[in-house]
């Protein structure tokens, strides 16, 4: 790989990522994908809500977004907003204006009655609860990226507490001796306090909800290792994923890293694995803690050069990145998109090329033909 700052990531970003793109979009509608060129399973060729997301937010980091004509991009914005469920929708009240993919609902309606047991059996969550954290998630994802570029969901989400004794009860739910998920789970309520609460609920309340989340990270943020999570401390791999999520909630609520230094000399004790989430996580950390910080020591330089040079082995000629070295990602929320061909795909494309960037930022300064997206 080339020296980092030489350009030859820019490049075959510019270059290369438009045309795979191109190849994963459906023929006659504006804002559907495919997962991956070839390996696409039926389930992945049936789901669309989340590719969308991912594509929208490669476009907009690639200055392709902008590129589009108005009629290009009102398309787009409709097609996501299209997969809101109305507030009076029957069901859960989380799903009750919910993002929802029909492919995905379907599939975890009609979980085989087998393949339950097994689920259980081995100790994982019943499909049921498997497709409300999915639909959260999504929903989450779909009004992130929708505010990236300046839209919103037709009718504010309600499907969260939205009083504090309630929000304050879901949070406690969650478990920061495992920070990954509790991470993970937290931000989408940090979301909807900030993007959602103040399009339908007094303006006192909305912040009071954001409070709420403010607080509960405050309160699992540890001085010593700068991440967030409740003892015994967790191996590295989860505190620094699980400062991730907290981090991405962080910046939606306007607030700042507690411990920056702390987090950041954490983070270099140890390169991330070789998967798409491990390596942008990490990167995103280090990415994070020195624009607060305000300066880039030769640490930080040293760590994010040599992850870069480990992205490459993501890289596919003709485009794209894979979810991991040779191999495509197969699932999506348990939902099986692919067969893992070694090939590019969304999922890895989206993680990846948003970890480049920050990667370049870190060790060249801001590039104004880049934009660094807030999921």
């Amino acid at each position: 790989m080339a020296e980092p700052g030489s350009g030859r990531w820019e490049r075959r970003l510019a270059v290369e990522l438009p045309a795979f793109l191109a190849d994963l979009a459906v023929t006659g509608q504006v804002g559907r994908y495919r997962p991956c060129r070839r390996g696409a399973t039926p389930q992945g060729r049936a789901a669309a809500l989340g590719f969308s997301c991912f594509a929208l937010k490669l476009e907009y980091m690639l200055g392709l977004w902008q590129r589009r004509d108005d009629a290009e991009r009102a398309a787009w914005v409709a097609f996501l907003q299209s997969f809101q469920n109305p507030l009076e929708a029957a069901g859960e009240p989380w799903r009750r204006g919910a993002f929802v993919d029909p492919a995905l609902d379907r599939y975890f309606q009609h979980f085989p009655l087998t393949r339950r047991l097994v689920r259980l059996v081995r100790g994982g969550l019943a499909p049921a609860e498997s497709l409300r954290r999915a639909v959260i998630a999504e929903t989450k994802q779909a009004i992130a990226t929708l505010a990236e570029v300046g839209a919103s969901a037709l009718h504010p989400y309600q499907g969260f507490p939205t009083t504090v004794p309630a929000l304050r009860e879901q949070l406690a739910a969650y478990s920061w001796t495992k920070p990954w998920a509790a991470g993970g789970q937290t931000s989408a309520f940090c979301v909807f306090a900030v993007a959602e609460a103040p399009r339908w609920l007094p303006a006192d309340e909305a912040e009071a909800l954001r409070q709420v989340c403010r607080a509960l990270y405050a309160g699992v943020a540890d001085p010593e290792t700068g991440a967030y999570y409740a003892p015994p401390r967790p191996e590295m791999g989860q505190l620094v994923n699980g400062a991730m999520k907290v981090l991405t909630a962080l910046d939606w609520l306007d607030e700042p890293i507690h411990h920056p230094e702390a987090l950041l000399a954490t983070a270099l004790t140890q390169q991330p694995e070789a998967t798409g989430c491990h390596v942008v996580d990490w990167i995103y950390v280090i990415y994070r803690c020195v624009r607060q910080i305000g300066a880039v020591s030769a640490a930080a330089r040293d760590g994010v050069a040599r992850a870069l040079a480990g992205i490459e082995a993501h890289w596919h000629d003709g485009g794209g990145f894979s979810y991991h070295p040779g191999a495509s990602q197969t699932g999506y929320y348990g939902l099986p998109i692919a067969r893992g061909l070694d090939e590019a795909d969304i999922h890895g494309t989206i993680l990846l090329t948003w970890a480049v960037i920050m990667a370049l930022w870190v060790l060249d300064g801001e590039d104004a033909r880049w934009r660094v997206i807030r999921p």
